[in-house]
């Protein structure tokens, strides 16, 4: 039970650590959203609850693996779950679409932690759709698909 526990918090956490891309932004959009999305990275690693209030909008919305949905109290509260240890990661197969005040991050990654005191390994595909609102990049959704055990990471 303690197995498929961990499965379910780990298919709840996005990733938005980005590589830059050869794409040219348009002269309107906003500066900073890479830099949000890598902020947001080290908050999850760090459990900096404060941190991913400021950077999630108070109306997201997340879509889990399983199809269920959450809201941002519920996925703040699965980050910084005491019993969820997440390493530092960066997420792979980037691409961002990026269109005036919206930017969306699509991306592999795969988690390395703990869920009471377990291993886990955690690889899923994800979208992260960025805002600008209020001065800032703000994380309105995510969607989280698991990958299964036999797909490539970088392209399977």
């Amino acid at each position: 039970m303690k197995r498929l526990h961990a499965a379910a918090a780990m298919l709840l956490l996005t990733a938005a650590c980005a590589p830059a891309n050869d794409r040219a932004e348009p002269a309107t959009t906003p500066a900073g959203y890479r830099e949000a999305a890598s902020a947001l990275d080290a908050a999850i690693a760090a459990k900096d609850e404060a941190a991913l209030e400021r950077l999630i909008a108070e109306d997201f919305l997340w879509v889990r693996g399983s199809g269920a949905k959450g809201d941002k109290a519920a996925f703040i509260g699965a980050l910084t779950a005491p019993a969820i240890r997440i390493e530092p990661f960066r997420a792979s197969e980037a691409r961002w679409i990026i269109s005036g005040n919206s930017a969306l991050l699509a991306a592999t990654n795969q988690l390395h932690g703990t869920a009471d005191g377990e291993p886990f390994v955690d690889r899923h595909r994800f979208a992260d759709h960025w805002l600008w609102r209020d001065g800032g990049w703000r994380l309105v959704y995510a969607q989280v698909t698991p990958l299964p055990e036999t797909a490539d990471p970088d392209g399977g």
